[in-house]
Protein backbone atom coordinates (compact mmCIF):
# COMPACT_ATOMS: atom_id res chain seq x y z
CA UNK A 1 0.00 0.00 0.00
CA UNK A 2 1.32 3.44 -0.88
CA UNK A 3 2.14 5.82 1.94
CA UNK A 4 -0.34 8.75 1.96
CA UNK A 5 0.93 12.16 0.91
CA UNK A 6 2.10 14.18 3.87
CA UNK A 7 3.18 11.06 5.80
CA UNK A 8 6.80 11.27 4.68
CA UNK A 9 9.45 12.93 6.84
CA UNK A 10 13.06 13.84 6.10
CA UNK A 11 16.14 11.96 7.25
CA UNK A 12 16.85 14.70 9.81
CA UNK A 13 13.42 14.49 11.43
CA UNK A 14 13.42 10.68 11.34
CA UNK A 15 16.78 10.62 13.16
CA UNK A 16 15.47 13.12 15.74
CA UNK A 17 12.36 11.06 16.40
CA UNK A 18 14.38 7.92 16.95
CA UNK A 19 17.17 9.65 18.86
CA UNK A 20 19.87 8.14 16.62
CA UNK A 21 22.52 9.40 14.25
CA UNK A 22 21.82 9.64 10.54
CA UNK A 23 24.38 6.90 9.93
CA UNK A 24 22.44 4.59 12.25
CA UNK A 25 19.27 5.38 10.32
CA UNK A 26 20.95 4.43 7.04
CA UNK A 27 22.17 1.22 8.67
CA UNK A 28 18.58 0.32 9.55
CA UNK A 29 17.67 0.83 5.88
CA UNK A 30 20.51 -1.37 4.64
CA UNK A 31 19.43 -4.13 7.03
CA UNK A 32 15.83 -3.93 5.85
CA UNK A 33 14.46 -2.58 9.15
CA UNK A 34 13.28 0.65 7.52
CA UNK A 35 12.53 1.77 4.00
CA UNK A 36 13.30 5.13 2.46
CA UNK A 37 12.66 6.93 -0.81
CA UNK A 38 14.53 9.53 -2.83
CA UNK A 39 12.55 11.98 -4.90
CA UNK A 40 13.66 14.51 -7.54
CA UNK A 41 14.60 17.83 -5.97
CA UNK A 42 14.86 16.39 -2.45
CA UNK A 43 18.25 16.74 -0.76
CA UNK A 44 17.44 14.12 1.88
CA UNK A 45 15.89 10.68 1.76
CA UNK A 46 12.28 10.46 2.91
CA UNK A 47 10.97 8.01 5.52
CA UNK A 48 7.50 6.75 6.34
CA UNK A 49 6.49 8.64 9.47
CA UNK A 50 4.24 5.82 10.72
CA UNK A 51 7.09 3.33 10.40
CA UNK A 52 9.48 5.64 12.24
CA UNK A 53 6.95 6.27 15.02
CA UNK A 54 6.28 2.55 15.38
CA UNK A 55 10.00 1.91 15.82
CA UNK A 56 10.30 4.79 18.28
CA UNK A 57 7.56 3.42 20.52
CA UNK A 58 8.76 -0.18 20.46
CA UNK A 59 11.29 -1.49 22.92
CA UNK A 60 13.62 -2.47 20.10
CA UNK A 61 13.34 -2.70 16.32
CA UNK A 62 12.91 -6.28 15.08
CA UNK A 63 16.33 -7.81 14.71
CA UNK A 64 18.05 -4.59 15.77
CA UNK A 65 19.59 -3.03 18.85
CA UNK A 66 17.45 -1.27 21.50
CA UNK A 67 16.70 2.40 20.83
CA UNK A 68 19.10 4.93 22.27
CA UNK A 69 16.42 6.84 24.23
CA UNK A 70 13.89 5.57 26.75
CA UNK A 71 11.41 8.19 25.54
CA UNK A 72 10.23 9.20 22.13
CA UNK A 73 12.37 11.86 20.56
CA UNK A 74 10.44 14.70 18.96
CA UNK A 75 10.96 17.54 16.55
CA UNK A 76 9.56 21.06 16.69
CA UNK A 77 9.03 23.94 14.29
CA UNK A 78 8.68 26.60 17.00
CA UNK A 79 12.37 27.50 17.11
CA UNK A 80 15.69 26.14 15.90
CA UNK A 81 19.40 26.77 16.18
CA UNK A 82 21.67 26.68 13.15
CA UNK A 83 25.24 27.86 12.61
CA UNK A 84 25.32 29.65 15.95
CA UNK A 85 22.06 31.53 15.41
CA UNK A 86 18.56 31.27 16.93
CA UNK A 87 15.48 31.26 14.70
CA UNK A 88 11.77 31.57 15.57
CA UNK A 89 9.63 29.89 12.89
CA UNK A 90 12.56 30.33 10.48
CA UNK A 91 13.03 34.05 11.29
CA UNK A 92 16.27 35.12 12.95
CA UNK A 93 16.28 36.47 16.48
CA UNK A 94 17.64 39.79 15.20
CA UNK A 95 14.72 40.07 12.77
CA UNK A 96 12.13 39.28 15.45
CA UNK A 97 13.69 41.71 17.93
CA UNK A 98 13.37 44.42 15.25
CA UNK A 99 9.57 44.04 15.27
CA UNK A 100 9.55 46.54 18.17
CA UNK A 101 6.72 44.86 20.07
CA UNK A 102 6.65 41.88 22.40
CA UNK A 103 3.13 41.14 21.15
CA UNK A 104 4.35 40.95 17.53
CA UNK A 105 7.26 38.71 18.53
CA UNK A 106 4.90 36.46 20.47
CA UNK A 107 2.66 36.22 17.39
CA UNK A 108 5.64 34.93 15.37
CA UNK A 109 6.37 32.20 17.93
CA UNK A 110 2.69 31.27 18.22
CA UNK A 111 2.20 31.45 14.44
CA UNK A 112 -0.86 33.64 14.81
CA UNK A 113 -1.95 37.29 14.73
CA UNK A 114 -1.50 39.68 17.69
CA UNK A 115 -4.55 39.57 20.01
CA UNK A 116 -6.74 42.48 21.01
CA UNK A 117 -6.26 44.26 24.33
CA UNK A 118 -7.03 42.42 27.54
CA UNK A 119 -10.47 42.51 29.10
CA UNK A 120 -11.30 43.07 32.77
CA UNK A 121 -9.89 40.78 35.44
CA UNK A 122 -12.16 37.91 36.52
CA UNK A 123 -14.06 38.81 39.69
CA UNK A 124 -13.01 35.54 41.34
CA UNK A 125 -9.33 36.54 41.29
CA UNK A 126 -8.78 38.19 44.68
CA UNK A 127 -5.62 36.65 46.21
CA UNK A 128 -2.91 39.14 47.21
CA UNK A 129 -0.03 37.88 45.05
CA UNK A 130 2.31 40.51 46.48
CA UNK A 131 2.73 38.39 49.60
CA UNK A 132 4.22 35.52 47.59
CA UNK A 133 7.90 35.14 46.63
CA UNK A 134 8.43 36.65 43.17
CA UNK A 135 9.12 33.33 41.34
CA UNK A 136 5.90 31.83 42.79
CA UNK A 137 3.57 34.57 41.58
CA UNK A 138 3.31 33.65 37.90
CA UNK A 139 2.28 29.99 38.48
CA UNK A 140 -0.30 31.04 41.09
CA UNK A 141 -1.68 33.80 38.85
CA UNK A 142 -2.15 31.35 35.96
CA UNK A 143 -3.93 28.87 38.21
CA UNK A 144 -6.17 31.61 39.61
CA UNK A 145 -7.19 32.53 36.09
CA UNK A 146 -7.85 28.87 35.30
CA UNK A 147 -10.01 28.54 38.43
CA UNK A 148 -12.14 31.46 37.21
CA UNK A 149 -12.45 30.15 33.63
CA UNK A 150 -14.73 27.14 32.96
CA UNK A 151 -13.03 26.71 29.56
CA UNK A 152 -9.47 26.59 30.93
CA UNK A 153 -9.19 22.94 29.89
CA UNK A 154 -10.01 23.65 26.23
CA UNK A 155 -7.58 21.83 23.93
CA UNK A 156 -8.76 23.18 20.59
CA UNK A 157 -5.46 24.28 18.99
CA UNK A 158 -6.77 27.50 17.45
CA UNK A 159 -8.47 28.64 20.65
CA UNK A 160 -5.38 27.79 22.71
CA UNK A 161 -3.15 29.67 20.27
CA UNK A 162 -5.46 32.69 20.44
CA UNK A 163 -5.67 32.55 24.24
CA UNK A 164 -1.93 32.40 24.92
CA UNK A 165 -1.05 36.10 24.92
CA UNK A 166 -4.33 37.22 26.58
CA UNK A 167 -3.66 34.69 29.35
CA UNK A 168 -0.14 36.04 29.79
CA UNK A 169 -1.34 39.64 29.75
CA UNK A 170 -4.07 39.01 32.31
CA UNK A 171 -1.65 37.16 34.60
CA UNK A 172 0.74 40.12 34.36
CA UNK A 173 -2.11 42.48 35.24
CA UNK A 174 -2.61 40.44 38.40
CA UNK A 175 1.09 40.62 39.19
CA UNK A 176 1.31 44.34 38.46
CA UNK A 177 -1.60 44.88 40.82
CA UNK A 178 0.46 43.20 43.52
CA UNK A 179 3.10 45.96 43.26
CA UNK A 180 2.08 49.03 45.31
CA UNK A 181 1.86 52.24 43.30
CA UNK A 182 1.92 50.68 39.84
CA UNK A 183 -0.96 51.29 37.46
CA UNK A 184 -1.96 48.69 34.85
CA UNK A 185 0.07 48.96 31.64
CA UNK A 186 -2.21 46.76 29.57
CA UNK A 187 -1.48 48.33 26.18
CA UNK A 188 2.21 47.39 26.14
CA UNK A 189 3.05 43.84 27.14
CA UNK A 190 6.71 44.63 27.89
CA UNK A 191 5.78 47.63 30.05
CA UNK A 192 3.20 45.51 31.84
CA UNK A 193 5.85 42.84 32.46
CA UNK A 194 8.19 45.45 33.93
CA UNK A 195 5.41 46.69 36.22
CA UNK A 196 4.75 43.10 37.31
CA UNK A 197 8.42 42.74 38.24
CA UNK A 198 8.39 45.93 40.30
CA UNK A 199 10.40 47.96 37.79
CA UNK A 200 9.77 51.38 36.25
CA UNK A 201 7.45 51.05 33.25
CA UNK A 202 7.39 54.86 32.91
CA UNK A 203 11.04 54.68 31.79
CA UNK A 204 11.00 53.94 28.01
CA UNK A 205 14.64 52.83 28.04
CA UNK A 206 13.94 50.25 30.73
CA UNK A 207 10.90 48.91 28.86
CA UNK A 208 12.90 48.59 25.63
CA UNK A 209 15.74 46.67 27.28
CA UNK A 210 13.31 44.29 28.98
CA UNK A 211 11.42 43.82 25.70
CA UNK A 212 14.58 42.69 23.92
CA UNK A 213 15.41 40.28 26.75
CA UNK A 214 11.89 38.82 26.70
CA UNK A 215 12.00 38.33 22.92
CA UNK A 216 15.39 36.61 23.23
CA UNK A 217 13.88 34.20 25.78
CA UNK A 218 10.57 33.40 24.02
CA UNK A 219 11.60 29.89 23.01
CA UNK A 220 14.68 27.72 22.68
CA UNK A 221 13.43 24.44 21.28
CA UNK A 222 12.94 21.24 23.23
CA UNK A 223 14.23 22.36 26.62
CA UNK A 224 13.35 20.75 29.94
CA UNK A 225 10.40 23.08 30.51
CA UNK A 226 8.90 22.75 27.02
CA UNK A 227 9.23 18.98 27.21
CA UNK A 228 7.50 19.01 30.61
CA UNK A 229 4.67 21.05 29.08
CA UNK A 230 4.44 18.70 26.10
CA UNK A 231 4.20 15.69 28.41
CA UNK A 232 1.24 17.38 30.13
CA UNK A 233 -0.25 18.33 26.75
CA UNK A 234 0.01 14.71 25.61
CA UNK A 235 -2.47 13.83 28.37
CA UNK A 236 -4.68 16.60 26.91
CA UNK A 237 -4.24 18.89 29.90
CA UNK A 238 -5.32 22.47 29.24
CA UNK A 239 -2.94 25.36 28.68
CA UNK A 240 -2.83 26.62 32.32
CA UNK A 241 -1.81 23.22 33.65
CA UNK A 242 0.73 22.78 30.86
CA UNK A 243 2.19 26.18 31.71
CA UNK A 244 2.49 25.22 35.37
CA UNK A 245 4.23 21.97 34.42
CA UNK A 246 6.73 24.10 32.54
CA UNK A 247 7.12 26.56 35.43
CA UNK A 248 7.99 23.66 37.73
CA UNK A 249 10.84 22.63 35.44
CA UNK A 250 11.97 26.25 35.13
CA UNK A 251 12.43 26.53 38.90
CA UNK A 252 15.62 24.46 38.85
CA UNK A 253 18.97 26.28 39.13
CA UNK A 254 20.11 24.68 35.87
CA UNK A 255 17.22 26.13 33.85
CA UNK A 256 14.95 29.11 34.48
CA UNK A 257 16.59 30.04 37.76
CA UNK A 258 20.09 30.11 36.24
CA UNK A 259 20.19 33.95 36.03
CA UNK A 260 19.91 34.07 39.83
CA UNK A 261 23.41 32.61 40.22
CA UNK A 262 24.78 34.80 37.43
CA UNK A 263 23.34 37.88 39.16
CA UNK A 264 25.72 37.42 42.10
CA UNK A 265 28.74 37.77 39.80
CA UNK A 266 27.77 41.34 38.96
CA UNK A 267 27.12 42.67 42.44
CA UNK A 268 29.42 45.20 44.06
CA UNK A 269 31.63 43.54 46.61
CA UNK A 270 34.07 40.66 46.09
CA UNK A 271 36.58 40.96 43.30
CA UNK A 272 35.41 39.12 40.13
CA UNK A 273 38.49 36.88 40.27
CA UNK A 274 37.47 35.72 43.74
CA UNK A 275 33.93 34.94 42.58
CA UNK A 276 35.14 33.07 39.49
CA UNK A 277 37.66 31.04 41.50
CA UNK A 278 34.97 30.19 44.04
CA UNK A 279 32.56 29.07 41.28
CA UNK A 280 35.18 26.90 39.58
CA UNK A 281 36.11 25.22 42.86
CA UNK A 282 32.50 24.45 43.77
CA UNK A 283 31.09 23.38 40.43
CA UNK A 284 33.76 23.47 37.74
CA UNK A 285 31.87 26.10 35.72
CA UNK A 286 30.78 29.72 36.03
CA UNK A 287 27.11 30.67 35.96
CA UNK A 288 26.23 32.75 32.93
CA UNK A 289 28.96 31.38 30.71
CA UNK A 290 29.05 28.69 28.03
CA UNK A 291 26.33 26.90 26.08
CA UNK A 292 26.74 23.58 24.31
CA UNK A 293 24.72 24.82 21.32
CA UNK A 294 26.79 27.98 20.95
CA UNK A 295 30.50 27.27 21.47
CA UNK A 296 31.34 30.50 19.61
CA UNK A 297 29.02 32.64 21.73
CA UNK A 298 25.31 32.78 22.56
CA UNK A 299 23.57 35.02 19.97
CA UNK A 300 20.87 35.85 22.51
CA UNK A 301 23.46 37.33 24.86
CA UNK A 302 24.88 39.44 22.03
CA UNK A 303 21.47 40.87 21.12
CA UNK A 304 20.47 41.60 24.72
CA UNK A 305 23.78 43.17 25.77
CA UNK A 306 23.87 45.30 22.64
CA UNK A 307 20.44 46.70 23.59
CA UNK A 308 21.48 47.14 27.22
CA UNK A 309 24.61 49.15 26.40
CA UNK A 310 22.45 51.61 24.45
CA UNK A 311 20.68 52.49 27.68
CA UNK A 312 22.23 55.50 29.46
CA UNK A 313 24.00 54.90 32.74
CA UNK A 314 25.36 51.41 32.01
CA UNK A 315 29.06 52.26 31.53
CA UNK A 316 30.18 50.87 34.91
CA UNK A 317 28.07 47.74 34.50
CA UNK A 318 29.45 47.20 31.01
CA UNK A 319 33.01 47.45 32.31
CA UNK A 320 32.25 44.84 34.99
CA UNK A 321 30.60 42.49 32.50
CA UNK A 322 33.46 42.80 30.03
CA UNK A 323 36.14 42.34 32.71
CA UNK A 324 34.33 39.29 34.05
CA UNK A 325 33.91 37.88 30.54
CA UNK A 326 37.59 38.31 29.75
CA UNK A 327 38.57 36.58 32.99
CA UNK A 328 36.20 33.62 32.50
CA UNK A 329 37.17 33.25 28.85
CA UNK A 330 40.84 33.13 29.81
CA UNK A 331 40.22 30.51 32.51
CA UNK A 332 37.58 28.32 30.88
CA UNK A 333 37.37 29.28 27.21
CA UNK A 334 33.63 29.92 27.57
CA UNK A 335 31.71 33.03 26.52
CA UNK A 336 28.72 34.83 28.07
CA UNK A 337 25.31 33.21 27.59
CA UNK A 338 21.83 34.68 27.91
CA UNK A 339 21.78 34.05 31.68
CA UNK A 340 24.59 36.57 32.21
CA UNK A 341 22.86 39.02 29.86
CA UNK A 342 19.64 38.56 31.83
CA UNK A 343 21.46 39.17 35.10
CA UNK A 344 23.02 42.34 33.66
CA UNK A 345 19.60 43.62 32.62
CA UNK A 346 18.25 42.99 36.12
CA UNK A 347 21.12 44.99 37.60
CA UNK A 348 20.56 47.88 35.21
CA UNK A 349 16.82 47.95 35.93
CA UNK A 350 17.30 47.70 39.69
CA UNK A 351 15.50 44.36 39.94
CA UNK A 352 16.43 41.65 42.47
CA UNK A 353 18.14 38.39 41.55
CA UNK A 354 14.95 36.32 41.87
CA UNK A 355 13.45 38.39 39.06
CA UNK A 356 15.58 36.29 36.69
CA UNK A 357 13.32 33.28 37.11
CA UNK A 358 10.19 35.43 36.81
CA UNK A 359 11.46 37.02 33.58
CA UNK A 360 12.13 33.54 32.22
CA UNK A 361 8.59 32.43 33.17
CA UNK A 362 7.00 35.43 31.50
CA UNK A 363 8.93 35.11 28.24
CA UNK A 364 8.89 31.34 27.88
CA UNK A 365 5.12 31.20 28.49
CA UNK A 366 4.75 32.14 24.83
CA UNK A 367 7.02 29.37 23.57
CA UNK A 368 5.43 26.85 25.91
CA UNK A 369 1.98 27.67 24.51
CA UNK A 370 3.31 27.15 20.98
CA UNK A 371 4.71 23.74 21.96
CA UNK A 372 1.42 22.80 23.63
CA UNK A 373 -0.46 23.55 20.40
CA UNK A 374 2.10 21.51 18.47
CA UNK A 375 1.74 18.59 20.89
CA UNK A 376 -2.05 18.53 20.55
CA UNK A 377 -1.52 17.51 16.90
CA UNK A 378 0.37 14.38 17.99
CA UNK A 379 -0.95 11.08 19.29
CA UNK A 380 -2.01 11.40 22.96
CA UNK A 381 0.04 9.82 25.75
CA UNK A 382 3.04 9.33 23.46
CA UNK A 383 5.52 10.17 26.26
CA UNK A 384 5.12 6.88 28.06
CA UNK A 385 8.37 5.53 29.50
CA UNK A 386 9.53 2.01 28.89
CA UNK A 387 12.15 -0.40 30.15
CA UNK A 388 14.90 -0.64 27.50
CA UNK A 389 15.59 -4.21 28.63
CA UNK A 390 11.96 -5.30 28.32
Amino acid sequence: MATPAGSWITTTEAAQRLGVKRSTLYAYVSRGLLRSERRPGQQESLFDRAQIDAMATSTRPPGGPPPVLRFRSIATTVSSQAEGELFYRGRSLVEVVALDSLELAAAVVLDTTPPASAGPLPAAVTLDLGRLPLPRRMPVAVQLLAAADPFAGDTDPERVRAAAVPTLRTALLLLAGAIPGHPAYGDDLAALALAALGGRPDEPGDVEVLRVLLVALLDHGLTASTVAARVAASTRAGLPDCLCAAYAAMSGPLHGAAPVAAHALLTDGPDPATLVARALRSGGSVAGFGHFLYPDGDPRADVVLEALWRRPGTADLRQRVESLSALVSQRTGTLPNVDLASAAVLHALGLPAESGEAVFQIARSVGVAAHVVEEYAEEPLRWRGRDPQG
